[in-house]
């Protein structure tokens, strides 16, 4: 384990090992990252995937076209699937307000150079058969749109990384971060020291932990989310048989809930207001791919009016 860097970035998720990749392709190959377990073994591996390329505000939607055009080039760059999955992105809107709000997107998406298809309720439902489109009033799509594998995303920015001289220290715990006389950075772990001049926390649901190390209190904590994923429906497995595309993702803003296929079913992601927190005072030191225990009950009002909108029975 090398005893100085330029940076330390703490925590192997995409995150983490995303800001790895481009510091080491600006040119700062002086750099490592640690991670306590595996690289993913946080919240990346189980990660729904979504890539939504809407957004209304200029800045973040050139983040998220930049991101979308990155992953086609890191996979030829590194030879490492990414798991991408151009399938678009469809949103739905049932209120006029939320269609005027799509189309002044319409107009700060034709700024960035992000395609944006206008959509009818007879084309959403030739795009998506399944879709129940009673009382719609249009959507969006985003053509370029669709989802991601955050696990094999993850894996390959570890590649790219180490290809550009960039370290990763896996199963290495840091236990404390001092300021040295120098004004540069101590971290401490359990396999040693390093000396930097930037740390990158990038912990994730540990960063409370990380923070305290600092002397920080980080205003930040996580709270559960669940998705859904069914078993196979025939609809879709007969879509597969006749060699039709993958429908997009669809996604309701006013309802909060998102609908992809996978496997041959679907993931279904409802957004919960006043969902559980959790990890108040950070994850078990011994945690790995974890998962929370399913509360089927806490979602159940949930399902069926999200299933209904897409014309299944629940």
């Amino acid at each position: 384990m090398k005893t100085t860097a330029r940076v330390v970035v703490i925590g192997g998720g995409v995150v983490g090992v995303g800001t790895l990749y481009h510091l080491a392709k600006k040119g700062w190959s002086d750099v490592a990252l640690i991670e306590r377990k595996e690289l993913t073994s946080g919240s990346t591996w189980h990660a729904a995937g979504l890539l939504p390329l809407f957004n209304l505000s200029y800045s973040v939607g050139q983040l998220h076209k930049y991101s979308v055009n990155l992953y086609g080039s890191l996979e030829a760059e590194t030879g490492q699937s990414v798991g991408f999955k151009k399938v678009s992105n469809i949103r739905l809107a049932r209120t006029k307000t939320r269609w005027d709000e799509f189309m002044y997107y319409a107009g700060v998406a034709e700024t960035i150079g992000v395609k944006v298809n206008k959509l009818t309720p007879q084309q959403v439902k030739e795009i998506w058969p399944l879709c129940n489109t009673e009382g719609l009033l249009g959507a969006i799509q985003h053509p370029d749109d669709g989802y991601i594998q955050p696990a094999d995303l993850t894996q390959a920015f570890a590649k790219g990384a180490r290809n550009r001289g960039a370290e990763i220290y896996r199963n290495t715990t840091v236990i404390g971060i001092e300021r040295t006389t120098s004004g540069e950075w101590l971290v401490k772990t359990d396999k040693g020291d390093i000396q930097c001049e930037h740390i990158v926390s990038a912990s994730g649901n540990f960063a409370r932990q990380t923070g305290k190390m600092l002397g920080l209190d980080i205003p930040v904590i996580p709270v559960e989310h669940q998705y859904i994923v069914t078993e196979p429906h025939p609809a879709v497995q007969e879509r597969h048989a006749k060699g039709l595309p993958e429908m997009g993702v669809l996604r309701e803003a006013d309802s909060s809930w998102y609908l992809r296929e996978e496997a041959g079913g679907f993931i279904l992601g409802p957004y919960e207001k006043g969902a559980p927190v959790c990890y108040v005072d950070g994850p078990h030191k011994d945690s790995e791919y974890e998962l929370f225990q399913e509360d089927l009950d806490r979602l159940a009002p949930h399902i069926g009016r999200r299933l209904a909108a897409c014309g299944m029975d629940c």
